[in-house]
């Protein structure tokens, strides 16, 4: 853990910050092996090193070192005020300020590796401060990636776990400048995940794009500072602080001369007139990843991603049309979805969806039917309905189910009615066979030639006209037949 105190250095007459580090032996040895070169970095723009040394505590040996305390504020604390305070002059010349120190660490081998917007201290006459050299290894600032430093400040190679060098620390002056200009980060993002992915392969859009008093040729500058690959950033801090001067003076730049840049747009527009949008491509991230961001690449990148927007609609709309013909909807419906989420005013895909739909909603009606008349033919009547309410709920003014639902009620009628009246036969049958003594109504048979049991038997066998599967009417005429053959035996 870092310890952090304030203290004064009497004798000198100094205002001094009194900071120990982290307890653990081989952040002491680092600790005394870094601060042993930064403290002898003298520059007006490198904050002094006023002592370094160890002290006790608690038994154990802590490093320390001491700093001037400083009156001012840090450029996170302009940033984060009001914009007008950091006017474009202003910030290139805090830039520029800052890339002095930044190159006469570098010339003594020392990569700051933490640079960001909150260790570079302006006083009050405006001079500047490069602070915190190499405390990102005392204080352990270690991401979830295992990565050292603050990570939207971070160049891609360091995402690789890079050795940190001049150019990164490059990268990261150019994301500052981007931030003080515009007061965006522009890799920030809510999670690291989304921030390594803006690192590595984002864009961000042309400062002049949001802030209008910086010019065009201020915008490459930084562009090119923040490149993705370090061979096309600035060689050195100086390099950068020079071409942000020439820059603000509108000065010609030997980097960004349009002679330069026009071999290889001429190629990015062949291979596009080609077809091949992949070299195109390939050539305008080179170029956007250089710093190129002037309005030839800008007009040439709108007009090949709309290429290239418009190839992946044709394809799909292809795509979608042979599975409508092959009566895949479904997958059709995903094909068209793709689209619109391309273009959600894709009018010929908002056609073909609208003709899919009807297709789905046709063949839903077409197997709601089919069960429909299943459950009709077996007397299912509250199913039928139920199927024939999914079909209204697809086509409300289907006459079809309309009729249909009139005709289920007046067939459900029905069998109600033919139910009854088998009940009714049945319990008459029964009450023929069952009232009175047997030998009695078998003695008005024999007499009469006819007699109950033979109008039973007429009430069963016209129960199973009505219902052959009738079981209580068979079982009522073996009944009779066991009973008569008693009779007779």
């Amino acid at each position: 853990m870092i310890i952090i105190t304030a203290g004064r250095e009497n004798d000198a007459m100094r205002s001094a910050d009194f900071t120990a580090s982290a307890t653990r032996s081989a952040a002491i040895a680092l600790f005394e092996k870094e601060w042993s070169v930064v403290a002898h970095l003298t520059h007006p723009n490198i904050v002094d090193i006023i002592e370094t040394g160890q002290f006790e505590e608690r038994g154990e040996r802590k490093p320390f070192f001491v700093m001037p305390l400083l009156p001012g504020e840090t450029l996170d604390q302009l940033i984060r005020q009001a914009s007008h305070r950091l006017t474009v002059e202003r910030t290139i010349e805090i830039m520029s300020q800052v890339c002095r120190g930044l190159q006469a660490a570098h010339d003594q081998g020392v990569i700051h590796r933490d640079l960001k917007p909150s260790n570079i201290f302006v006083l009050e006459d405006d001079s500047v401060k490069v602070i915190d050299f190499g405390v990102v290894h005392l204080t352990d600032m270690t991401s979830m990636t295992g990565m050292k430093g603050t990570l939207q400040y971070l160049a891609p190679e360091l995402l690789e776990h890079k050795t940190p060098s001049v150019f990164s620390d490059i990268f990261a002056l150019g994301v500052i400048c981007y931030e003080a200009l515009t007061r965006r980060k522009p890799f920030a993002r809510p999670t690291e995940d989304e921030t390594i992915a803006a690192i590595r392969s984002y864009i961000p859009p042309p400062i002049s794009d949001i802030n209008s008093s910086a010019s065009d040729s201020v915008s490459r500058t930084v562009h090119k500072a923040m490149a993705k690959q370090p061979w096309h950033r600035f060689s050195s801090a100086r390099e950068f602080a020079e071409v942000l001067r020439k820059a603000l003076r509108n000065e010609p730049i030997e980097y960004f001369d349009p002679a330069k840049l026009k071999p290889r747009l001429e190629r990015a527009r062949q291979a596009q007139a080609e077809g091949d949008y992949q070299f195109a491509k390939e050539i305008l991230t080179e170029l956007e990843a250089e710093g190129h961001i002037d309005l030839q690449v800008s007009m040439l990148r709108m007009q090949l991603d709309q290429a290239i927007k418009q190839k992946t609609i044709r394809q799909l709309m292809e795509s979608a049309r042979t599975r409508v013909e092959e009566e895949e909807y479904p997958l059709a419906l995903q094909k068209v979805r793709e689209v619109l989420e391309i273009d959600p005013q894709y009018a010929e895909a908002l056609h073909l969806q609208q003709q899919i739909e009807q297709h789905r909603s046709e063949k839903q009606v077409d197997n709601w039917y089919r069960l429909v008349h299943q459950h009709m033919d077996g007397q299912l009547f509250a199913q039928a309905r139920m199927g024939l309410e999914e079909i209204l709920r697809i086509t409300p003014t289907d006459a079809k189910a309309h009729g249909l639902l009139a005709e289920i009620d007046r067939k459900e009628k029905e069998a109600i009615k033919a139910r009854e009246e088998r009940e009714r036969l049945y319990e008459s049958a029964l009450k023929c066979y069952e009232c009175g003594e047997v030998s009695t109504a078998l003695e008005a048979d024999a007499a009469r030639g006819s007699g109950k049991y033979s109008e039973a038997r007429a009430a069963y066998n016209h129960v199973l006209r009505m219902d052959k599967q009738n079981a209580e009417a068979r079982a009522g005429l073996r009944r009779i037949e066991e009973a008569e053959k008693e009779k007779h035996q």
